[in-house]
């Protein structure tokens, strides 16, 4: 059964996603702050939904902290229409983000479609000249060192990997690693490709994660 860690400061909330993420077959602990979800070992779940606005240590800082020494899953609970807060946590890692108010099935189908991502890639590894990735242990070489990737950039470069050369539009992005339309004014794709080149640029020269203007974006690598 997979333990999810809820951090919000709403207890009325705290408990509709206690009922409703139990009912649905999970194990669920809440915190009221993120004081209290860091002194925990974040190792005992298997992702976190994290509230933006806590007190005390607000949820971009815990976000911050967490990525320093986990890729644990996180997604994101952000005011609906807060663009700034949402590119700012995945811009500090979180995998996915859900805007308040927000329906308890939404919220259920990304726990499940991230959880799904992180567990039931395929065995085995396929390597290239450059990069080599290992579907079961969900793990990335370049060029012999092992690079440190979260779930969602992880996924993100699978979903480029195997489409090596084709430009992909944002649309198609979304598609392949939420499962999901993404919204015309939605920068969440161009955050983590950005987040992934970032990681991806100390390998080579250049950009192999290319834009290309009004189409999307294309992995380059040479054999």
């Amino acid at each position: 059964m997979n333990k999810i860690a809820v951090i919000d400061d709403d207890r009325e909330i705290l408990a509709l996603l206690d009922q409703y993420l139990t009912k649905n077959g999970f194990e669920v602990e809440g915190f009221m702050d993120g004081e209290s979800f860091l002194r925990e070992d974040e190792s005992r779940f298997d992702l976190a939904v994290l509230d933006i606005g806590l007190p005390g240590i607000d949820g971009l800082e815990i976000c911050r902290r967490l990525r320093q020494k986990s890729n644990i899953p996180i997604i994101m609970l952000t005011a609906a229409s807060d663009d700034l807060d949402r590119i700012l946590g995945l811009e500090l890692g979180a995998d996915d983000y859900v805007g308040k108010p927000f329906n308890p099935r939404e919220l259920l189908a990304r726990i499940k479609a991230l959880l799904r991502r992180t567990t039931t890639e395929s065995d085995g590894a396929i390597i290239h000249s450059q990069i080599e990735m290992n579907y079961a242990a969900r793990s990335v070489t370049v060029k012999g060192e092992k690079i440190n990737l979260t779930g969602t950039e992880f996924d993100l470069l699978c979903v480029f990997y195997k489409k090596i050369g084709l430009v992909l539009s944002r649309e198609e992005i979304g598609e392949l690693l939420h499962g999901r339309k993404v919204e015309p004014f939605d920068r969440s794709i161009d955050t983590i490709v950005s987040r992934l080149r970032h990681k991806l640029s100390d390998y080579f020269e250049g950009e192999i994660i290319q834009s290309v203007r009004g189409k999307g974006y294309v992995l380059l690598l040479k054999n």
